[in-house]
């Protein structure tokens, strides 16, 4: 669960991503993110989300995730730009942030690659965003350990600061229609199921019938 006390870590010199051997690549629209491969938890359809009060604009909801709630982030807004809307194809990229799951929206899943010790460039009116370069070219890598779940003005648009939870994940849901966002919902009762599923043969483990 969200913590009252997650908040964001001032990033102060070369973070530990430094150290890390791979990443994983992803994109959505126009610009490449990373994150390191050691976070990566899963990738999913992306399924419908549910509003969460009192979080940054960078939060667009959140999701059950096996009994786990998985907050989801928007990358071109944790980095200071406008919200890319969800369309029913787009993926979650979920990683681990600090023992709980939190859902990166992409369009397109690239890769893995090794990510190299190189000078760090810390993005604008960003939170755990870093600028780094690939083969392919330049890449956001994100730490989700930097990233704040609780919502502070500060550093942001008047506008997206007073924003509501539910006018958020609107303005996120907006191009998708009626068929789409059943869809999303088929999508985020299956993930809710999977805990159910679990519970079901721990039960048959624990009663020795297999």
């Amino acid at each position: 669960m969200i913590s009252a006390e997650r908040r964001a870590i001032p990033i102060s010199g070369s973070p530990w991503l430094e150290l890390a051997q791979e990443c994983v690549v992803f994109a959505l629209g126009a610009q490449t993110y990373a994150v390191a491969a050691e976070r990566l938890r899963t990738c999913l359809s992306l399924p419908r989300l549910t509003a969460l009060e009192d979080t940054p604009p960078y939060l667009v909801g959140a999701f059950d995730l096996r009994g786990e709630l998985a907050p989801v982030v928007s990358p071109p807004v944790l980095g200071g730009a406008p919200l890319q809307p969800a369309a029913s194809g787009d993926v979650l990229i979920v990683v681990d942030a600090g023992g709980y799951p939190l859902g990166l929206h992409a369009d397109t899943l690239l890769g893995i690659e090794p990510l190299c010790a190189q000078p760090w460039e810390r993005c604008a009116s960003s939170a755990g965003v870093l600028q780094i370069s690939l083969s392919g070219g330049q890449a956001r890598l994100i730490d989700p350990s930097l990233i704040g779940l609780v919502a502070e003005s500060s550093g942001w648009t008047e506008q997206s600061a007073t924003q509501s939870a539910d006018e958020r994940l609107q303005q996120f849901e907006r191009e998708l229609d009626a068929a789409a966002l059943l869809l999303l919902e088929t999508r985020a009762e299956r993930y809710r199921s999977l805990a159910r599923v679990d519970d079901c043969l721990t039960l048959v483990l624990d009663s020795g019938y297999l």
